[in-house]
């Protein structure tokens, strides 16, 4: 079924996404499959709501009704031998509805019939290897790199704009990424989304065996780390740069540097969602140091008008962190975005907080007994403060 993509608000600029069945790549890593190894979508449920949806009021159908692409898929491959023969019709009426779409994909069954049904679209195209060999043994049902490659190169000549995941970057898979890099830039990507692997505990209970033997124990333990163990972590900071060096546009989450990785969402698609790495080049290209105070009210000012205007049922935004939030608040049933972007601001329980990014601090005064919050005098809302680097939760105002 389509859903609000809850759980990248501010991340993605892409605020819809539909998921399939089990994905068959059978990708060892893959948390959609660890997490929910029977999914299965409903299609006659999913065709029923595409023939009413500009009836219907719930906030998938009003943020379709407004225009919003639909993302395809964070948890599943459309073109896996598992999907594919559902994905197609659906994809046919996405079109014939004018509903816009961005594909997420390792490639697979039934791609040239997607492109002769869509227009020029973002896509992008996982990989994470460059030895196939090793690859057969991490994403057994997946396409071979080369296929991929040949994807890529075909997308862009259709005048589609393209990006790649390395996603999951892991120095035991792809231990000099340099040529895959300078390949991906010669091929016309736009640029790379670079994270480390990470594994929870129960994830790597529902690993098999095989997976077991594929993963190996020591990249497991790694990845069930709650911080980047220091080999990932300098494979991933030297990977990043490298792209950059190379002329790709670099993105990670939390990123505390400016990018125009979303360029192409921006270019194809008539209305995204704003997200914090616009945030994040504002600050950039207004050279904002920590002596500038960042108010709440200059936050909205940027965010909230690319946001839908009006209440919605939106509180699923703030995740498991809700149930903490409503004991401090009451939180209606119905939110204007506004609101929402209220409580993140003010509340770094919420995962999108900008205070948990390495660049941003609450501003406040260090004393004997803690630190004071410097707040305005409108709404008592705290202040910010940016800096390149920063990684404080307070920042002193007085130097």
């Amino acid at each position: 079924m389509i859903k609000p993509y809850y759980g990248e608000f501010l991340i993605n600029p892409v605020p819809l996404e539909l998921s399939f069945n089990f994905c068959s790549h059978k990708c060892a890593y893959c948390f959609a499959n660890l997490n929910q190894p029977g999914r299965k979508v409903d299609s006659a449920a999913l065709m029923r709501f595409l023939q009413d949806y500009k009836t219907r009021e719930t906030l998938q159908a009003q943020l379709l009704q407004q225009g919003y692409p639909v993302v395809i898929s964070n948890k599943v491959d459309p073109f896996a031998a598992s999907n594919y023969k559902i994905f197609l019709p659906v994809l046919e009426v996405l079109t014939a509805l004018k509903i816009p779409v961005q594909i997420q994909t390792k490639g697979g069954q039934g791609v040239d019939d997607a492109l002769d049904l869509m227009p020029p679209s973002v896509w992008y195209i996982s990989v994470s290897f460059l030895d196939d060999d090793l690859r057969k043994k991490i994403e057994p049902g997946a396409p071979s790199l080369p296929s991929r490659l040949a994807l890529i190169e075909k997308l862009v000549g259709l005048g589609h704009r393209v990006v790649v995941g390395i996603n999951p970057l892991v120095p035991d898979w792809l231990p000099d990424p340099a040529p895959l890099l300078a390949g991906l830039k010669a091929l016309g990507v736009w640029g790379v989304w670079v994270e480390i692997l990470h594994l929870n505990t129960d994830q790597i209970k529902n690993l098999t065996e095989r997976e077991r033997a594929a993963l190996t124990d020591p990249i497991m333990t790694r990845a069930r780390k709650r911080k980047p163990h220091p080999v990932d972590k300098e494979h991933f900071r030297h990977t990043r740069a490298l792209a950059a060096e190379m002329g790709l546009e670099v993105y990670s989450v939390g990123q505390p540097t400016a990018s125009r990785f979303f360029e192409p969402y921006r270019e194809l698609y008539p209305k995204t969602f704003p997200i914090m790495q616009d945030f994040i080049n504002l600050c950039h290209e207004a050279q904002l140091t920590p002596d500038d105070l960042i108010s709440f009210d200059q936050f909205a000012g940027f965010m909230a008008p690319n946001l839908p205007q009006g209440k919605y049922r939106i509180s699923h935004y703030l995740g498991a962190t809700a149930r903490t939030l409503w004991k401090k608040y009451h939180i209606p049933n119905e939110l204007t975005y506004s609101q929402l972007l209220s409580i993140i601001w003010d509340q770094p329980e919420t995962k999108y907080s900008l205070a948990r990014l390495p660049n941003f601090s609450y501003a406040g005064i260090k004393q004997e007994d803690g630190w004071l919050q410097i707040t305005d005098d409108n709404y008592n809302m705290p202040y910010l403060v940016f800096s390149s680097m920063t990684n404080n939760y307070y920042h002193d105002i007085r130097g």
